[in-house]
C-alpha cells in the first residue's frame, strides 16, 4: 500500500486554525500531523486485514472495504476498552468568540441561537449539561480560556460547514469552528450544530456502520464501541446511499444511545 500518511498528507484538505496546520479527514474532523499518523497507520492495519482482491480499490479511494459481520451503531470512541466521554458531573461550558464573525451581528446571532438550541436537544436526550457563557462573548481571542470549547467562525473555504472534536481532544483544540457556507447551507443550521455535538460528546459517525450502503465514506473502526442497532436516520449520518436526512434530529436510539453513556436528562 505504501506510505498512507503521506498520501493522506497529499490528499486530504488542510486548513489553517490558530497558526496550526490541519487535515480534513471523514469530512469534519480535524486531525493534527501527529493524529493524522495514528489515523493512517490504524487504516493500512486494517486495508491488511481486509480482502487482498479489494486493496487497489481501497488504496484509490482511501477507505475500506467493509468487512466482518460487526454492526455498529451510535458508536462511542473508546481507548484501551473503555468509553472516552465526559465525566458525568461535567458541566461543558463554552462561548461564541464574537469578534471572529468580522462584526456581521447577523451571522452572529444565527450561530448564538443554533448552538443554544442544539444543546439544549442533548440536554434533553441525555444525562449531559451545557452551560453558554455569554457574558464572554466580547472577550478577545479564540481558545476556550477556561471554559471547555469555544464556537467560532472560521473561513476555509468550504472544506466543511462545520468541524468540532472530541473529549480527549487537547485544551487548545476544543473548539467548534464555522465556515460561512453554514450561512446558506441547505442542511438545517441547528441540525449541523447537533451533529457536530454529537462528536464533542464523543460519538463517531453513524454511516460508518458495517451495516450502512457501501457507497457512504467508510472510517476506521478501531477504538470504537457500538451502543446502539444501526439508525439510518441518527443524528450522526451523513446523507449517503439513500440514508441520512438534511435535518440532522436526534432519534429515538440516538437518545437511548446516549443514555447509556451519559445516563438520563438531568434535572
Amino acid at each position: 500500500m505504501g506510505d498512507l500518511f503521506n498520501l493522506l498528507k497529499t490528499k486530504l484538505h488542510t486548513v489553517e486554525v490558530g497558526g496550526e496546520t490541519l487535515w480534513v479527514a471523514e469530512g469534519d474532523t480535524l486531525l493534527n500531523e501527529e493524529q493524522l499518523k495514528e489515523f493512517a497507520e490504524t487504516r493500512e492495519k486494517l486495508m491488511a486485514e481486509s480482502d487482498p482482491a479489494k486493496r487497489d480499490n481501497v488504496a484509490q479511494s482511501m477507505g475500506l472495504a467493509r468487512t466482518g459481520a460487526q454492526h455498529h451503531s451510535l458508536i462511542a470512541m473508546s481507548k484501551n476498552g473503555k468509553v472516552v466521554k465526559w465525566k458525568s458531573d461535567t458541566i461543558l461550558t463554552y462561548r461564541v468568540a464574537k469578534d471572529s464573525f468580522g462584526g456581521n451581528a447577523a451571522h452572529y446571532k444565527m450561530v448564538v441561537d443554533s448552538i443554544v438550541a442544539a444543546t439544549g436537544e442533548w440536554q434533553k436526550a441525555c444525562g449531559i449539561k451545557f452551560q453558554y457563557r455569554s457574558d464572554l462573548d466580547a472577550k478577545p481571542g479564540a481558545g476556550p480560556e477556561g471554559l471547555k470549547f469555544v464556537v467560532k467562525e472560521t473561513d476555509v473555504g468550504g472544506k466543511f460547514i462545520a468541524a468540532a472534536f472530541f473529549p480527549s481532544d487537547p485544551v487548545a483544540r476544543r473548539i467548534i469552528n464555522i465556515d460561512p457556507s453554514f450561512y446558506t447551507t441547505s442542511f438545517d443550521k441547528v441540525g449541523v450544530l447537533r451533529h457536530e455535538l454529537g462528536h464533542v460528546l464523543g460519538f463517531r459517525h453513524e454511516h460508518i456502520s458495517n451495516s450502512a450502503p457501501s457507497s457512504c465514506p467508510n472510517e476506521p473502526l478501531a477504538d470504537t464501541i457500538p451502543v446502539t442497532p444501526y439508525d439510518p436516520k441518527s443524528v450522526m449520518h451523513y446523507f449517503c446511499g439513500g440514508h441520512g436526512t438534511n435535518i440532522l434530529a436526534i432519534t429515538d436510539l440516538d437518545r437511548q444511545g446516549a443514555q447509556k453513556i451519559y445516563g438520563p436528562p438531568k434535572a
